[in-house]
C-alpha cells in the first residue's frame, strides 16, 4: 500500500495538538463502532378527522338542496342537504283531515252513548199504562226483555265511541310519523366541521340508505394506522407513539385511543387510532409515519456521529481502519438519532474502527498512525 506522508503528518499533528495542555483539537480521530438501542418499526399512516358522520337518505326522494362542495365549512345544527317534501306535506294534510273526522265521530259516539245510558224504555211505576203496553206486547207474542234490549243498545253505543277514539289516536300518530319523515328529509350537521365528500347534487333521485354527504369535525385530527398482527401484541390503550409528518419538522407524541378488537381478514392488520394533541400542524388527509415500540431484545444495528461521514460524496461513506490502512465503505443510513448521530442499516459492524471528522477529498489507502483509540460512538 502506498504511503501518504501528508495524511500521516496530518494525523500526527492532530494527536500532538490533542495531547498538549490547554488546547482542544477537533481534527480526525478514531472511533470504535458499537451497537445502539433498538428502534421500533416505522409504518405509514394517515390523519383522519376526529369526528366523521355519513348522512344517508332515510326515504326515497329528489335532492333539492346541498350546502356546497367538499371543503365547505358548516356550523352546528346547520341544514346541509334537503330532499323534496311536497308528497309528505300532502299526506300530512290528509292525515289532519282524518284526525278532524275522527274527532267528530268521537263526539257523536259519546253523545249517543249518553242518550242510551239515560233513556231506559222499561216499565214505569208512575205510569201504569206503560205496563199494560208491555203486557199487551207479550200477549201478541213479543217476548223481548226490555232490560236486555237496553243493555245491548248501550254496549253498541259504547263500542262506537271506543272505535272513534281509536281512529282519532291513529290519525294523531300518523301526523307524528309524517312530521318525522319531513324532518328526516333534511340533513343537519351535528357539529362545527367541513364537508369531506359530496355524493349527490340537486335534482338527483335517491333511495333509502344512499350516501348524501360525509362530514368531518373541525377538532384535532386523529391518526389511523394499520398495524400487522405480529407487531400489535405490545400495543396497549393509552400508550403514546411517535408520529412524524413529512410536511412538518420534528415529531409529536400521540396517544392510542382505540385498537380494533379483530384483524382485517384481507390485510391481516389491526386498525389503531391515535389522538393528536392540539396545534400540531397535521391536518386530516396528511400522510404521516408512526414508530411502533421496539422489542426489548432487538438492536437497531450500529450508530455513528454524522461527523464521521465523508464530506462531498453523493453516497454516505466512511473510512474504516483495516490493519492501519483506511478503507472506503458505502453505507445505508436509517433514522436520525439524538446527539447528531445517525442509524447505520448496512455497511458497518459493531467493533469496527472508523475515522471521525475526515478532511474533504480523502479516500481509501491512507496509512494511519494508530488503528484504535478505544473510543466508541
Amino acid at each position: 500500500m502506498q504511503l501518504r506522508p501528508l495524511y500521516y503528518a496530518y494525523l500526527l499533528l492532530g494527536l500532538a495538538l490533542a495531547t498538549s495542555s490547554g488546547l482542544a483539537y477537533a481534527g480526525p480521530s478514531l472511533l470504535r463502532v458499537s451497537t445502539a438501542p433498538a428502534l421500533g418499526p416505522v409504518l405509514g399512516a394517515r390523519a383522519i378527522p376526529g369526528q366523521v358522520v355519513v348522512l344517508r337518505a332515510q326515504s326515497a326522494g329528489r335532492v333539492e338542496y346541498v350546502a356546497g362542495p367538499a371543503g365547505t365549512p358548516v356550523r352546528s345544527d346547520e341544514i346541509v342537504v334537503g330532499l323534496g317534501t311536497n308528497a309528505l306535506r300532502a299526506q300530512r294534510a290528509q292525515a289532519e283531515a282524518a284526525y278532524q273526522a275522527a274527532q267528530v265521530a268521537l263526539g257523536n259516539g259519546y253523545s249517543q252513548y249518553q242518550v242510551q245510558l239515560y233513556n231506559y224504555g222499561g216499565g214505569n211505576s208512575w205510569n201504569p199504562f206503560s205496563w199494560f203496553g208491555q203486557a199487551f206486547a207479550a200477549m201478541m207474542g213479543n217476548q223481548r226483555n226490555p232490560w236486555a234490549t237496553y243493555l245491548a243498545g248501550l254496549d253498541n253505543r259504547r263500542a262506537t265511541a271506543l272505535q272513534a277514539r281509536s281512529n282519532l289516536e291513529s290519525a294523531a300518530w300518523r301526523i307524528r310519523e309524517i312530521d318525522a319523515e319531513i324532518r328526516d328529509a333534511y340533513g343537519v350537521s351535528p357539529f362545527y366541521g367541513v364537508i369531506l365528500q359530496k355524493d349527490v347534487n340537486p335534482g338527483d333521485v335517491v333511495q333509502p340508505g344512499q350516501s348524501l354527504l360525509v362530514l368531518g369535525g373541525a377538532g384535532p385530527a386523529q391518526i389511523l394506522v394499520e398495524v400487522p398482527t405480529g407487531m400489535s401484541t405490545d400495543l396497549r390503550w393509552g400508550d403514546t407513539l411517535e408520529v412524524r409528518s413529512p410536511e412538518s419538522r420534528g415529531t409529536v407524541r400521540a396517544r392510542i385511543i382505540q385498537i380494533a378488537p379483530e384483524a382485517n381478514a384481507q390485510t391481516h392488520t389491526i386498525a389503531v387510532k391515535l389522538a393528536l394533541p392540539g396545534h400540531t400542524g397535521i391536518r386530516a388527509g396528511d400522510y404521516v409515519t408512526v414508530r411502533l415500540p421496539a422489542v426489548s431484545s432487538a438492536s437497531m444495528g450500529v450508530a455513528i456521529p454524522r461527523s464521521a461521514l465523508l464530506p462531498g460524496r453523493s453516497l454516505p461513506s466512511v473510512l474504516v481502519d483495516v490493519a492501519g490502512v483506511t478503507q472506503l465503505r458505502v453505507l445505508r443510513l436509517g433514522e436520525s438519532l439524538a446527539n447528531d448521530r445517525v442509524q447505520v442499516l448496512a455497511g458497518l459492524r459493531p467493533g469496527e474502527i472508523i475515522v471521525n471528522d475526515p478532511p474533504a477529498g480523502i479516500g481509501s489507502g491512507y496509512h494511519l498512525v494508530t488503528s484504535s483509540t478505544g473510543a466508541s460512538s
